[in-house]
């Protein structure tokens, strides 16, 4: 039997070991996406840097009023701005880098200033899911130290200036902020507690318009656990549930209520503009939504570049990295309750926590469906909001193998590191048809780098889970001591 003190400072090693497997992981992953993203090389990009313009000029885009910053000169393939629907909030954030980089006299490097900033969140928000999987899980375990690992693995995290980062981050915050809400007595919310959450749910509405139905759950979360504790303080009531909710209508209602004048609807979508211009099918019903294969195949493909699901065998990485993960990791959790369940206090928080996350990935799954029926993209880009729910339930599946759940994790990692060596092979070499025609050599080693800090990181991973092996992977005891 190890000691309490022993398996603490375990515990810690491990933490910091793959948490820089994380980071290598992560930024591997960013110089690639660099790299075959040259500047002003996607209209998504283009028109993000054209919204900061816009907005750094004092006023916000419309959809048909275009693109208007264009300081190649290059040739946009439709003349509109469908970024306009989206929150100011990560604009907002860039504007500063626009500014100072004077990316209106030097477009190139204003775009890699923006690009940092977008590395720095992902950074953020992979250091984020570390400090939430250890609220939600209730104490530092294997299982808290590899959320970062497969938070950092997610291919749709992107270096290039595209909004999906700083949304995933202010989820991973709230998602985090709940279970430590849960956790806690409602007599026990410190100042500091209740000040991270209003701030939280204030400026939710304004990250993307996607994050709100995750705030309205963390929300409902919240008040059911003061139901549940009996809480008849009126203050607590005030200070965690109504003030944060005036907070979230006030921020954000404006830039609705705009929307809904510009198109007629509170999300700002085009359906017909995108079936006549984009060769969208808007005519499918929910069935044939929710039936349609290509849907999950994509949305799903968190840990994979869509050129690799679009092979003839790229559905099985999905299921490998995805799907079956899951899977083992809805188990895992339904074990742990029911190992717990004579312990009143923690049984009931854990359920509680244990709940947000499944419908947090089915009510994600329900809204993509939505949006997928009107003629929207099922591009895993959107799943990116819930990078934490993926991670803590792939991180719980590894769990199900005590004594090998550092193999499991090791084999997991293998698998997207062949996923992510299948990507570069299939956008490798540039040619004259590719991203980067006569690519120097600049490029190359910049290419390479990214590589090689991808299996740096993988192996650090490896060792590290190895020598975290001794410990139990989740809290399968009352107090979580190491067993043997």
């Amino acid at each position: 039997m190890f000691s309490k003190k022993s398996s603490t400072s375990q515990v810690a090693r491990l933490h910091i070991s793959l948490l820089i497997a994380s980071f290598l992981i992560y930024l591997g992953g960013q110089i690639w996406q660099c790299v075959s993203w040259p500047p002003f090389y996607s209209f998504d990009e283009t028109l993000e840097i054209d919204y900061v313009y816009q907005l750094s000029q004092g006023h916000l885009p419309t959809f048909f009023g275009g693109a208007e910053f264009n300081p190649l000169d290059l040739q946009y393939p439709y003349d509109v701005q469908w970024r306009y629907q989206h929150p100011p909030l990560f604009y907002l954030v860039q504007v500063p880098a626009f500014l100072l980089a004077d990316t209106l006299h030097h477009p190139i490097r204003g775009i890699w200033a923006m690009r940092f900033v977008e590395t720095v969140l992902g950074i953020l928000a992979i250091i984020a899911s570390s400090w939430s999987a250890r609220k939600v899980i209730g104490k530092p375990f294997a299982v808290t130290a590899m959320v970062p690992v497969i938070v950092a693995s997610n291919r749709c995290f992107p270096s290039v200036v595209l909004n999906y980062t700083l949304a995933s981050l202010w989820v991973i915050l709230l998602i985090g902020m709940t279970a430590s809400l849960i956790r806690t007595t409602p007599n026990g919310f410190s100042g500091k507690q209740l000040f991270v959450w209003s701030f939280l749910v204030a400026l939710a509405p304004l990250t993307r318009t996607s994050t709100i139905p995750i705030m309205c759950l963390c929300g409902l979360m919240v008040i059911i656990h003061l139901v549940l504790s009996k809480c008849r303080t009126l203050r607590i009531w005030l200070t965690s549930v109504i003030l944060p909710l005036l907070l979230a209508i006030v921020s954000s209602v404006w830039f609705y209520i705009r929307l809904y004048r510009l198109s007629g609807s509170f999300t700002g979508t085009q359906p017909e503009w995108s079936s006549t211009h984009l060769g969208r099918n808007t005519h499918l019903n929910f069935t044939q939504a929710l039936f349609d294969k290509d849907f999950y195949i994509s949305s799903f493909a968190q840990y994979q570049n869509s050129s690799v699901t679009g092979l003839r065998y790229g559905w099985l990485l999905v299921i490998a990295l995805t799907f079956l993960p899951l899977f083992f990791g809805f188990v895992a959790c339904i074990v742990t309750l029911f190992k717990k369940r004579h312990f009143r206090q923690t049984f009931q928080s854990d359920a509680s926590i244990f709940i947000m996350l499944v419908l947090a990935l089915a009510g994600t799954t329900f809204q993509q469906l939505l949006f997928f029926k009107q003629g929207g993209n099922p591009n895993a880009v959107y799943f990116s909001l819930i990078s934490i729910v993926f991670a803590l339930f792939i991180a719980y599946g590894f769990s199900l193998f005590p004594r090998w759940w550092a193999a499991a994790l090791s084999i997991w990692l293998a698998l997207r590191g062949f996923a992510f060596a299948l990507e570069i092979h299939i956008r490798w070499p540039f040619s004259s048809e590719g991203t980067m025609a006569g690519a120097s050599q600049y490029w190359v080693w910049l290419t390479l780098a990214g590589i090689i800090t991808v299996c740096l990181g993988t192996f650090i991973a490896i060792i590290a889970s190895a020598k975290g092996r001794k410990f139990s992977p989740l809290p399968l005891t009352a107090f979580g001591i190491a067993t043997e």
